[in-house]
């Protein structure tokens, strides 16, 4: 007898398998004794319901063509970190019972309802039509709704679903989308769904929304409650609530799906739907699993078949750790630890899939790609029922992902309001004391050091860029002080360094050959103040020509803006007898003292370069095949963190603003200095980056004009 199941409910199990042979393949296995029990419970083992509820639930997967549910591949991956869709029964930090493997115990999870049903979340505003799909949507709710009813607490007391459509808009709303999800929910999931509360939004009471608001009303009736944000709070404990719907809850979407990930790597007791689907695919191999266990048994699976186990740590850091974890052999699946018995030399041959194969990174892979046919079964792995399948590291995925949290342009107003720039000032003093992220132990080397323009401005092991060595024999060739740093969903979208010193000028070009790069962006002036920043590492004049190393470099032609000055520079290399273009942007408009007292000027600097650069990926056409985002720009001032770090988090957290309306300019910037340390170098250009962020968004008409006091736009320090 099952755990937990009375004599009478083990009978309808047994029941339910011969019901389901009778309509199925005879000789066929289709679900494991816990799948039958997740339907059972779903329609209190009433058998007959809970065999056209499976049924219901077989035929929504293949009208939607789900039949591989595998949270490595590409677009599910991409639509997981998006943070779309999360239930919030997974508090950051909560661990995997050990007792049941894949179970998600309610203790460490307070998102539920008094009565113990699980809190599933659907942002609406982060919902863009335009850039994914139903199926990969659809992917994403099976997938972790399926990881949710593992809990025997969820499977008793049920479900609530809430639609949050807060700060959505008319781009971000899917009708279709809202009737599949509601018809998945309402009858073809095994799940009971208690309650559906629609967070409403003005938008709610026009149209097109009342054809939605009729086939809510129609489908659900009773279960249906349209309420206000902070009106949630009097329906589910506030403990159980994100924030911004009236609750406490510091609930991480990351987390959680870490949490998916292991719970799905770990689980003996597998879904065996992948068996009937299979037959209906036509893209399947017969090696591929669906994501799902293929060789269940209809009882529960016994624990004689060897395997590995991996075990979830949870990452007590906000940051996401790029650098592998010096306890044992760590993976990370967007940045929390996993740490399982892999075989392999480095971080690369762990990366890879059993087959030798890499899973698709998520910055490399826009979210509407589809996968045909040769690229799933690439990408596939087949099942191993001795050896449990390698998660992708971060080394795949870029640091800066779309994700919940943050914050609205309107939220950002009042938390600036509320701390004032005293509280920001604090802010970011926090961030200034958290030590670094790694070791600088090639930066330190006698005979690297002479090429740090400042002593204390070091290069991060793990993140620094690394020259191709002249010759074997001279291990101080590969050295320049550049870190690559991650754009918004794009790996190494940036190479942050410091201002060329004379005797690093060739290593300077031989970096930008090396990377391909397009673009440099440099914000600084040569000279400040009668103090050197940077030296003069291109010819100054239209038409001149310098040599550096093996490099020649000229000055084609000059235009000059407002604020920023753009040289069309010509690299010709004279070894390899080949010439490249490389716009180079210098910004003039930065104050001697302190930030600028408006960003408009870095805004519009910020567009050319982001224009430029697209133009410049698209003109290389098939001779790049890289990163959809091309080569790496590189970003320097004079030390290569302060101005270089305020030029690269504006440009993360506009981009993200950009994608799905939220910033978090005190993460972005955490994470940002684990990649380039002490980037963001004073309290100004931290504040001014959040200044910046508000600018931007009421020159785009996202926000009113705000009216500020003369003290909060003061800046009194370089």
């Amino acid at each position: 007898m099952a755990e937990g199941l009375t004599a009478q409910e083990e009978l309808a199990v047994e029941e339910f398998f011969k019901e389901l042979k009778n309509r199925e393949q005879p000789n066929v296995v289709l679900v494991s004794h816990n799948t039958a029990v997740k339907f059972l419970m779903a329609r209190k083992f009433d058998v007959s319901r809970a065999i056209d509820l499976f049924q219901a639930y077989k035929n929504t997967r293949l009208k939607e063509g789900i039949y591989n549910i595998n949270p490595d591949e590409e677009p599910l991956r991409s639509e997981l970190l998006s943070g779309k869709f999360t239930v919030l029964t997974a508090a950051p930090g909560s661990r995997l019972s050990h007792s049941t493997p894949g179970c998600l115990p309610a203790t460490c999870q307070p998102g539920r309802d008094a009565k113990g049903a699980a809190l599933a979340l659907f942002t609406a505003r982060l919902h863009r039509p335009d850039i994914t799909t139903h199926k990969a949507v659809l992917q994403a709710i099976i997938y972790q709704l399926d990881r949710a009813i593992e809990s025997i607490q969820t499977q008793r007391a049920g479900l609530i679903f809430i639609y949050d459509m807060t700060h959505s808009t008319y781009g971000n709303f899917d009708y279709e989308l809202c009737v599949k999800i509601l018809n998945l929910l309402k009858g073809a999931f095994p799940a009971r769904l208690k309650c559906v509360f629609i967070v409403s939004s003005p938008l709610w009471f026009r149209a097109p929304f009342a054809v939605l608001r009729l086939f809510v009303r129609e489908k659900l009736r009773e279960r249906v409650c349209t309420v206000k944000a902070h009106e949630l709070a009097s329906h589910i404990p506030m403990e159980s609530l994100p924030e911004h719907l009236g609750g406490s809850s510091q609930y991480s979407h990351v987390a959680w799906i870490q949490a998916c990930v292991n719970s799905s790597q770990s689980q003996q007791k597998g879904d065996c739907m992948g068996n009937l689907l299979h037959s209906f695919s036509l893209e399947q191999t017969p090696n591929n699993s669906d994501g799902l266990n293929s060789n269940c048994a209809p009882h529960a699976l016994t624990d004689n078949t060897a395997h590995l186990h991996n075990h979830y740590h949870e990452n007590r850091t906000s940051n996401f750790q790029a650098a592998p974890s010096a306890q044992g052999n760590c993976q990370h699946w967007n940045g929390s630890a996993l740490c399982a018995n892999v075989q392999g030399g480095d971080g690369r041959d762990r990366a890879a899939n059993a087959n030798g194969r890499r899973p698709p990174p998520q910055s490399e892979t826009p979210p509407d790609t589809p996968l045909h046919k040769h690229a799933a079964e690439e990408a596939h792995v087949p099942p191993l029922p001795q050896k449990s399948r390698p998660l992708p590291t971060a080394a795949e995925l870029s640091i800066h992902v779309p994700e919940g949290g943050g914050m609205s342009v309107q939220e950002l107003v009042l938390h600036v309001k509320r701390k004032k720039k005293k509280g920001i000032y604090q802010e970011y003093e926090e961030i200034r004391k958290e030590p670094p992220s790694g070791t600088f132990d090639y930066s330190k080397k006698p005979y690297n050091q002479i090429r740090n323009r400042y002593s204390d401005v070091l290069c991060l092991d793990h993140s620094r860029v690394k020259l191709s060595p002249v010759n074997d024999e001279d291990e101080t060739s590969d050295y320049i002080n550049a870190s690559f740093m991650d754009g918004y969903k794009r790996k190494s979208a940036y190479i942050a360094t410091q201002g060329p010193l004379p005797k690093t000028f060739g290593d300077f070009w031989r970096m930008v050959w090396e990377q391909r790069v397009l673009i440099i962006v440099m914000t600084t002036r040569v000279v400040e103040r009668g103090r050197v920043k940077c030296g003069q590492y291109w010819p100054l004049e239209p038409g001149k020509m310098e040599e550096y190393g093996q490099f020649l470099i000229k000055n084609v032609h000059i235009k000059m803006f407002q604020d920023f000055k753009l040289s069309h520079l010509e690299v010709y290399n004279m070894e390899t007898k080949e010439s490249r273009d490389v716009a180079h942007y210098l910004y003039m408009s930065w104050p001697d003292f302190g930030v600028p007292k408006s960003a408009s000027a870095m805004l519009d600097f910020r567009a050319q370069v982001k224009q430029h650069q697209e133009a410049a990926v698209q003109a290389l056409g098939s001779e790049w095949t890289g990163p959809a985002g091309g080569p790496p720009v590189v970003v320097h001032c004079s030390a290569g963190i302060g101005r270089t770090g305020t030029f690269c988090t504006l440009d993360i957290c506009l981009s993200r603003l950009e994608d799905i309306g939220t910033v978090d300019v005190n993460q972005t910037v955490r994470r940002m200095r684990t990649q380039r340390a002490f980037s963001i170098q004073t309290w100004d250009q931290y504040y001014f980056c959040y200044m910046a962020v508000i600018e931007y968004a009421q020159r785009r008409g996202l926000l009113a004009p705000v009216e500020w006091s003369d003290s909060d736009l003061e800046t009194d320090s370089e």
